[in-house]
């Protein structure tokens, strides 16, 4: 009795098994049916044993026609001998692999899944292949069209695995310096600056998980060891069959380096009161004293007590206070600022002093106007180094002449008026007889005495429109421009000649010392500078030649 009821037991369990078994082999049945693959099974001389719904749609053929036909029935010899190749290849080895193929038909892509088909008994014995086909056509186009965006987007894309780099796009490349092949492999945060590596990766691991949405900063170091602001985001992707990260990138150095310099400019602001080296003010619209700095009033020379609440011509004298007006009603009428105003202030003590003004309008929340502010640089000392590097760049340091600079300036005027009002100039080069011997047995100290003396001499006898320089050394040369004839300029010449009569009086002795004199007329002898100084320099050496102390004026070879 016990066994029939146990027997009675296993009989139910296989039918229960058989009826699931059978249910299984009707889901498999009906996802081949109905699914949009093409599914088929060869056997080992590539005859179709099976053929789903799908790829006889592809072929035109109902399943009648199809089963027990060759696959080069229906393909091109090129197609039927890469597909024999690939089913060969399963019966040969018992592993499946997949394959990308091109369809004659119509051009179509597709990913074939070759796989072997075992026999039920051992489940060794290659029987025959199923093939999976994939139409992967719009996945290529999407692939390529995907390809063409990452290639050509004006942001760098990148793709980690395993920690590395396995792809960047031309954008990457340029941002950081470096080509591809020598970015690929390298660590992911190789690039990133050392600072904030750490924070990479914790921002990272962030948005992978997603925890945070939002971009992340950081800065790079690129080939040229630039330091470069970036803004990044990254996805988690399938790459190549395996997990990956793909990052974008974009370069915010430009806005770092403006949030850089507004946030500075915001705490100069802040600070600028307490810490501005330069006088700072502000006023009301009348001029009324609201805000100054200690710099202000070291510049005028008051008290806070003295300044605060005073309109500005309580301590202006009217000159400058009616400047300041016109000023100040210019910056409100326009709106616009006045910078860098050269002007000249007193101070209590009525020291005056060189400046340089800026003044702007201050407005409220509304852009109404409500007074205006300033800053004053004092420039007195800049003023003084000015005329002493313009006294050292035009005028000899010895004598306090105009040098070769200065003379070849002058001298290019006078040319130019002479042109415009048809006048003459006399150019006349002098040099010092026997100076050498001067030097020799006095020494340097009497020479340099002697040729101050020489130029103060030359300078009581020219006019105040002539100029008299120190060419260098012991010549000097003089400019008689605007002159209506030569007998002009030989009074002069003259004068110059009879005054060498007459010893120089200096502090170690007298000294009697002779000159040659050349001298060239525009435009007579020419019309240029290069020219006349060559003729007055010629005619010089002529004078020297004919015995010293004596001119002689440049004439024109016959």
């Amino acid at each position: 009795m016990k066994k029939s009821l146990s027997q009675g037991h296993k009989t139910t369990d296989r039918k229960e098994k058989n009826a699931e078994l059978l249910r299984k082999l009707d889901i498999y049945r009906n996802l081949v049916e109905a699914t949009t693959d093409s599914i088929y099974m060869v056997d080992r001389q590539c005859r179709f044993m099976y053929v789903n719904p799908r790829h006889r749609l592809r072929l035109g053929m109902p399943q009648d026609d199809l089963v027990d036909n060759c696959y080069k029935d229906f393909h091109s010899p090129e197609e039927t001998l890469e597909f024999t190749e690939n089913v060969a290849e399963v019966f040969k080895t018992g592993l499946s692999f997949q394959r990308e193929h091109h369809s004659g038909r119509d051009g179509s892509e597709f990913l074939r899944t070759f796989s072997p088909v075992r026999t039920a008994v051992s489940g060794e014995e290659v029987t025959a292949v199923s093939v999976i086909s994939k139409n992967v056509t719009e996945w290529k186009r999407a692939e390529h069209l995907y390809a063409t965006l990452a290639e050509k987007s004006p942001i760098g894309i990148f793709i980690i695995q395993d920690d590395h780099f396995q792809w960047v796009n031309p954008r990457f490349e340029e941002n950081v310096g470096y080509k591809a092949h020598e970015i690929l492999g390298l660590p992911s945060l190789s690039l990133v600056n050392e600072d904030d590596r750490q924070l990479v990766r914790m921002r990272a691991i962030a948005m992978l998980r997603g925890e945070n949405i939002l971009p992340y900063e950081y800065r790079i170091i690129t080939k040229k060891k630039d330091i470069l602001w970036y803004m990044e985001t990254v996805t988690s992707i399938n790459f190549n069959g395996r997990r990956a990260t793909l990052g974008s990138q974009m370069d915010i150095t430009r806005q770092k380096m403006a949030e850089d310099a507004l946030r500075q400019s915001e705490e100069r602001s802040r600070t600028i009161i307490d810490t501005i080296a330069d006088a700072y003010y502000e006023t009301d619209l009348t001029g009324n004293m609201l805000m100054f700095n200690d710099a202000y009033l070291k510049l005028r020379g008051y008290t806070k007590e003295e300044m605060q609440g005073n309109n500005y011509r309580q301590y202006t004298d009217k000159k400058n206070a009616d400047i300041a007006f016109r000023i100040f009603h210019q910056v409100f009428k326009t709106g616009k600022p006045v910078k860098k105003m050269e002007r000249e202030i007193y101070t209590k003590k009525g020291e005056k002093k060189n400046t340089e003004l800026s003044v702007s309008l201050v407005r409220d929340g509304h852009g109404k106007p409500q007074g205006f502010r300033g800053i004053i640089s004092d420039i007195t000392e800049r003023h003084k180094m000015d005329e002493m590097i313009r006294q050292q760049a035009f005028y000899d340091y010895l004598t306090a002449l105009p040098n070769r600079t200065l003379y070849y300036d002058r001298l290019n005027m006078a040319i130019k008026r002479a042109r415009r009002d048809k006048k003459m100039i006399a150019v006349i080069i002098l040099d010092l007889d026997r100076f050498k011997e001067v030097n020799d047995q006095w020494g340097h100290a009497t020479g340099d005495a002697l040729l101050r003396a020489v130029a103060q001499r030359l300078q009581a006898i020219v006019r105040n429109a002539d100029t008299v320089a120190r060419y260098g050394g012991d010549e000097f040369t003089v400019i008689l421009p605007s002159i209506n004839r030569k007998e002009d300029a030989l009074l002069i010449v003259r004068k110059i000649i009879k005054s060498f009569q007459e010893p120089f009086g200096l502090d170690a002795c007298n000294l009697a010392i002779t000159s040659s004199l050349g001298m060239a007329i525009y435009p007579t002898h020419g019309d240029d500078i290069d020219t006349l100084m060559k003729k007055a320099d010629t005619a010089m050496y002529r004078a020297k030649a004919c015995g010293r102390n004596r001119f002689c004026c440049y004439s024109n070879p016959a």
